[in-house]
């Protein structure tokens, strides 16, 4: 599992480059626009820190199985001039699989691309629906380190963005530094302050989500790890945490900082002694949420789910908190703008009245995100999992199921498979979605 091919990216990606600009010119003279990545994690987490970074709208990203969010791809305006960028390393993610049926039943395979391990699932898809092509993902590069190779340089060369000066910037980090933070991050992390705060300044915000990923998912395992705090809305310091704002602005600067932090995480994990390169909690929740969807799956569609779970109401929850622990909010709703500003209220009234460190995250994105953190990672999380009816459900051709269904599930899934672990868990089902803000409120 020791895949250090991301050591090596930005060489191997440099002489790559002409290629991905010429592909990128082909496909602008055909006409299409736009380009929506259709991935999770690591496949998603870099092309969307690209384009926000560069405030470049022909490029979004796809990483919802929440009705909402697949409906409003299919429904714009520009979906005729749209092409999709479908990346996932194994070729087996059911949520990528599933935003590729769903859309390949409204769109001509010339304007589908691969990015897969060669001789996945996905490659032999590809190959036999006739997509406009495949790229290889490195076999030994892991989805969460591989923002430098083809995962992020495509996406990179489909925006317009001068990728080559980018990639010679990441040939100029000094990985001792970059691994001398890790240590002092790990050394801070095994003294009790095992939060990291991540504050980016505004220009590259997003890298903050891309660096969450990384870190949770590397570290959390055998008990040890520690919670990247993304967008924290409470800005006095705590004495678990640790607060990084030493960032690169220019987001020419990305290349540097994506290899830099993946230096530091590696270094951090040799010190808390862990294994940066496994993620092994992460399939447990799959499997439960293949399971739930077994079980569901002839049945009527309902709003309560099925089996009642052992879980607390939030007024429990709140009161289990003790030192040191953090909060995780984790919504299965639909993740657009408004119903974000709802869910960060949320957070800054439970942050205030808890008096810990928060993190908030979008269902199922972040079960390939900080998922592996909150099953494999110490016991201090306290988990609300909120999750509504939907307003408007999709089938998904060839899998026999809907997204609505299957945000479900993979809902349901995550809450075993934490509740197996002996973690602290809430769960809220809201009518609407919009009903989020009573969340709020102090009991």
């Amino acid at each position: 599992m020791d895949r250090l091919g991301w050591s090596t990216a930005p060489h191997a990606s440099l002489a790559q480059w002409d290629d991905l600009v010429r592909f990128a010119d082909a496909v602008r003279r055909d006409g299409l626009r736009r380009t929506v990545v259709c991935g999770m994690g690591g496949s998603s987490l870099a092309p969307e820190v690209l384009a926000s970074s560069f405030a470049n709208t022909s490029l979004s990203v796809l990483d919802s199985t929440d009705p909402n969010a697949v409906l409003a791809v299919a429904r714009a305006a520009d979906f005729d001039r749209t092409l999709f960028v479908v990346c996932s390393k194994s070729g087996s993610t059911v949520e990528t699989l599933a935003f590729y049926h769903y859309l390949a039943a409204r769109a001509d395979a010339a304007r589908f691309v691969a990015i897969t391990d060669p001789g996945s699932p996905l490659e032999a898809l590809a190959r036999d629906r006739g997509f406009r092509a495949v790229f290889p993902h490195p076999p030994d590069v892991g989805g969460r380190y591989a923002a430098l190779t083809v995962v992020g340089m495509l996406p990179a060369a489909l925006l317009g963005v001068n990728g080559r000066e980018l990639l010679e910037r990441a040939l100029a980090v000094d990985p001792d530094a970059a691994r001398a933070r890790g240590a002092r991050l790990a050394e801070g992390a095994l003294a009790g302050r095992d939060k990291l705060v991540l504050r980016p300044p505004a220009p590259v915000a997003r890298l903050a989500d891309w660096i969450e990923q990384l870190v949770a998912e590397s570290t959390g395992k055998d008990g040890r790890g520690v919670v990247p705090v993304v967008d924290d809305p409470i800005t006095a310091p705590r004495p678990d945490s640790q607060i990084v704002r030493d960032f690169a602005a220019d987001p020419l600067a990305l290349g540097a900082e994506f290899l830099a932090w993946e230096c530091t995480t590696s270094e951090l994990c040799t010190r808390l002694g862990v294994n940066a390169f496994d993620q092994p909690n992460v399939e447990e929740a799959k499997a439960l949420a293949r399971a739930e969807l077994a079980r569901g799956e002839t049945g009527p569609v309902r709003a309560q789910h099925t089996a009642p779970l052992p879980t607390l109401n939030p007024e429990v929850l709140r009161n289990a908190a003790r030192p040191g622990d953090y909060l995780a909010i984790l919504a299965y709703l639909p993740p657009n703008p408004g119903i974000a500003t709802r869910l960060q209220a949320v957070r800054a009234s439970w942050a205030r009245d808890l008096g810990c460190a928060t993190t908030l995250g979008f269902g199922p994105r972040y079960l390939h995100s900080t998922g592996q953190l909150h099953k494999g990672g110490p016991n201090t999380g306290l988990f609300l999992v909120v999750t509504a009816d939907d307003a408007e459900d999709a089938a998904i051709p060839e899998m026999g199921t809907t997204f609505g269904r299957l945000k479900r599930a993979q809902a349901i899934g995550d809450i075993r498979a934490l509740l197996a672990k002996g973690r602290r868990v809430a769960h809220v089902h809201l009518p609407r979605p919009e009903d989020i803000g009573q969340l709020a409120r102090s009991p």
